[in-house]
């Protein structure tokens, strides 16, 4: 299944979450922290609940460097629920634009 950040999300037989990634480009980006990092960089996938309502964050040395909300948040949250933990490797980054691959670490 294609997601809208032109990534995949392959659905096999046994645990999907560990197959489970995505390229997208991250949104409401920290431009002081995006600012250290460079192609190749890996910033930690971490969910982050406030009442009902839960954000994915890419953090760079515990900074939040931007939000992921692609097509694949909600596997995302339920897999690292589960225990599976992810990181967003950085693609490209332009000022504040920065495109990452997610993939479980």
């Amino acid at each position: 299944m294609s997601g809208s950040g032109g990534g995949t999300w392959v659905d096999q037989p046994g645990d999907s979450c560990a197959t489970l990634s995505q390229q997208t480009t991250l949104n409401s980006p920290n431009r002081t922290v995006l600012s250290q990092v460079a192609k190749g960089s890996v910033l930690d996938v971490t969910v982050n609940k406030t009442g009902k309502a839960v954000t994915i964050e890419a953090l760079f040395n515990g900074q939040v460097a931007g939000t992921i909300t692609s097509s694949i948040i909600q596997s995302l949250a339920e897999c690292m629920e589960k225990g599976y933990e992810y990181v967003a490797e950085v693609i490209d980054v332009q000022g504040g634009a920065c495109r990452v691959h997610i993939r479980v670490k």
